[in-house]
């Protein structure tokens, strides 16, 4: 894959972006300190073939031509052009990183802006269904990068076999319970509605209430990156109890969770889940927190640890509505 010189003299993030989204078919745009249009691939160049990619063509060419030719990705432009186009450009030039989605005549489309600091920037634009994110991510409206949702379907796609294979129950999960993958023996817990279940959101909760604050709570600081692992208790009503291992997935922002009966060896269990995603060691948690299940961890000092993590949760389900 070779682009001009000053494409290739971009910093590596960049160039990053560009090449894993030119691998699934996607849309790029290159534009300098002054918004010009530096390269666009030819992907770009058949979703808006309204301007030449000339040397006088910038993101405003760009804009008006779409707009023109009924090819403009936002609904809104529409209705006010000048004042979205002085939005638009004041946003681009004041914002490291944007990541939306887009309603194209071509379909949904992920779009993510890559603001560096000499002013230049990078356009990247996903097809929704035909790189396949709509089979991982069916309500995604944005928020996360190109790179994160590809890197996502990738491990996604990596670990149907690794999961499905496993003996237990395992997901993987987002930091608000978000289920972006599960095998079938988490699948049934979860069709039982038995200790675990999925909210109306999609999201992982636990049936007790308690336990449900409790799981917030641990998924949150781990898939966050502050703790490696912690285990929850899940109380059922028709079954005795079960024992939720979260531990933080290889991807920023995700915990992989594994359900077994109350009183198995935790530890093997968390060493049989490491081994199948192939985790380094140096992530393995101290005994100390293999010993306790979130619930005592969490409380921490009366007051202090458990009262903000209480907070936090409830915090944080306040934002879901």
């Amino acid at each position: 894959m070779s682009f001009p010189s000053a494409v290739s003299a971009l910093p590596s993030h960049a160039i990053g972006l560009i090449q894993a989204t030119e691998e699934v078919g996607g849309a790029v745009l290159v534009f300098d300190g002054a918004d010009r249009i530096v390269w666009a691939n030819d992907a770009q160049r058949m979703l808006m073939p309204c301007i030449g990619y000339g040397d006088g063509d910038c993101y405003e060419t760009l804009f008006w031509a779409a707009l023109a030719a009924g090819l403009n990705g936002n609904k809104a432009a529409g209705r006010d052009p000048h004042g979205w186009l002085a939005m638009a450009v004041a946003t681009r030039q004041s914002s490291p990183n944007l990541n939306f989605v887009n309603e194209y005549p071509s379909g949904r489309m992920l779009v993510s802006h890559l603001r560096l600091d000499d002013g230049w920037s990078v356009q990247s634009r996903i097809g929704y269904s035909v790189s396949g994110i709509a089979r991982f991510f069916p309500d995604y409206d944005g928020g996360v990068g190109v790179l994160w949702v590809l890197k996502m379907r990738e491990r996604i796609r990596r670990l149907h076999t690794a999961f499905d294979d496993l003996p237990v129950a395992v997901g993987l999960v987002d930091a608000d319970g978000g289920l972006l993958h599960r095998n079938a023996a988490l699948d049934a817990l979860l069709a039982a509605g038995d200790g675990l279940r999925l909210d109306g959101g999609g999201r992982v909760t636990a049936t007790d209430g308690g336990d449900g604050v409790v799981l917030t709570q641990a998924l949150g600081y781990v898939a966050g990156g502050l703790l490696p692992l912690l285990f929850v208790p899940l109380r059922r009503y028709r079954a005795p109890p079960l024992m939720m291992a979260v531990n933080r997935g290889d991807l920023e922002g995700t915990a992989v969770v594994a359900i077994s009966h109350f009183g198995a060896d935790q530890k093997e269990l968390t060493a049989l889940i490491r081994r199948t995603l192939d985790l380094s060691s140096g992530e393995t948690p101290c005994d100390s927190w293999a010993a306790h299940p979130a619930s005592g961890f969490l409380a921490g000092k009366p007051g202090v640890v458990g009262r903000d993590a209480a907070a936090a949760a409830a915090k944080r389900q306040e934002s879901r509505h």
